[in-house]
């Protein structure tokens, strides 16, 4: 873990007394009201229990940019690429949409499921003059070199068990224990017309990590008045390999955010988090290798910090929509330290409606 994320998580912990949540009603007089005025940001998904018997219903989505290749913290040419790959992928937009549930067991435990469908998009570039042998035995060469490939299907599914360990009028600490089960498939190929044709896309153009992976986390919220704040730490831990014979490096993240309510309709959010996740264990074989960066395994993982702006519209209580509640979250990177060589992330959007009843 590098020195500066080091500093981030240190700096966040630091003011941990300070910590929000602007929902602490709804793990304590467990009122309905209160859920729906949570100004908890867009891109945060665990954050609050909920109250016995009560359901909340979200729809999320969420988009990345990324593009410009970098190899630790520094940015290369396509031309540098071409010394080790035949291509030099130029972007890539990852969009995701996601149903979460929630139920409130008791007033200490929380149940919540997610399913998400994932749609990928990488551009490629190759280097000048270079011919490349397909799948098919066709000879492709820069000028006729298909320059996207595509993946899209169900991503994996995530269940969480959330409990209450702490609930006092204005501090809550929150345990979570998540499973997520390998729903999303390994085996995504190639279009007839992709480079891809007959083999595997690359890791990253996946639907799922094709392991029954370990979320556990802690989150610490404090609220009072108009201001909220709160941090948490969470991990994804990836034992064992997949059926293609590889598992992806275990992740560990630092989120801290604040929230002010400026009046009864809307609250703002900034928000900052870190992450290091280690590179892909083995290979999978039946992804072509030395293609382009994304082919190879050890071209995975690294540090991140990225930073976040976000608003929370609640619906008034006098109409229809009183339990809707619309959230936008908008990040872009501050640091990013790369594993290898790799796309870095240029932004990332956040948006979601839930409703609680």
């Amino acid at each position: 873990m590098p020195q500066v994320f080091r500093c981030c998580l240190l700096i966040c912990l630091s003011g941990l007394a300070f910590i929000s949540h602007g929902q602490q009603n709804c793990e304590t007089s467990c009122a309905t009201s209160c859920c729906t005025t949570d100004p908890t940001p867009a891109g945060v998904m665990i954050s609050h229990l909920h109250p016995k018997k009560q359901f909340m219903l979200s729809y999320r989505y969420m988009s990345m940019q990324m593009g410009h290749m970098q190899s630790g913290t520094q940015s290369i040419s396509d031309m540098q690429v071409y010394n080790s790959y035949v291509m030099s992928s130029s972007s890539m937009h990852m969009d995701m949409h996601m149903l979460m549930g929630m139920y409130g067991l008791t007033n200490k435990i929380t149940l919540m499921g997610m399913l998400n469908y994932n749609y990928n998009s990488m551009s490629m570039t190759m280097l000048p003059t270079a011919h490349m042998t397909m799948p098919n035995g066709e000879i492709m060469g820069s000028d006729n070199a298909p320059s996207k490939i595509y993946s899209q299907g169900l991503g994996d599914t995530k269940l969480y068990a959330l409990y209450g360990l702490v609930n006092t009028d204005y501090h809550h600490v929150l345990l979570s224990g998540g499973l997520s089960i390998p729903t999303g498939s390994i085996n995504v190929e190639g279009s007839s017309t992709s480079m891809y044709q007959g083999t595997h896309v690359p890791y990253m153009m996946q639907m799922g990590s094709g392991t029954w992976d370990l979320m556990p986390g802690i989150t610490y919220l404090h609220s009072k008045n108009r201001i909220t704040w709160s941090a948490q730490l969470t991990s994804i831990i990836h034992p064992g390999s997949n059926s293609m014979n590889y598992s992806y490096g275990n992740s560990y993240s630092f989120t801290s955010w604040f929230a002010y309510k400026w009046f009864s309709l809307l609250s703002s959010s900034v928000r900052i988090d870190g992450s290091t996740t280690g590179a892909i264990n083995g290979y999978d074989n039946k992804i072509p290798s030395m293609y382009e960066p994304s082919t190879m395994a050890y071209n995975y993982g690294g540090q991140h910090i990225n930073t976040y702006l976000g608003v929370n519209f609640y619906f008034p209580k006098s109409t229809f929509l009183r339990n809707n509640r619309i959230m936008i979250e908008y990040g872009l990177p501050i640091y990013q330290n790369l594993n290898g060589i790799q796309m870095r992330t240029n932004s990332a959007l956040y948006a979601s409606w839930s409703l609680v009843f």
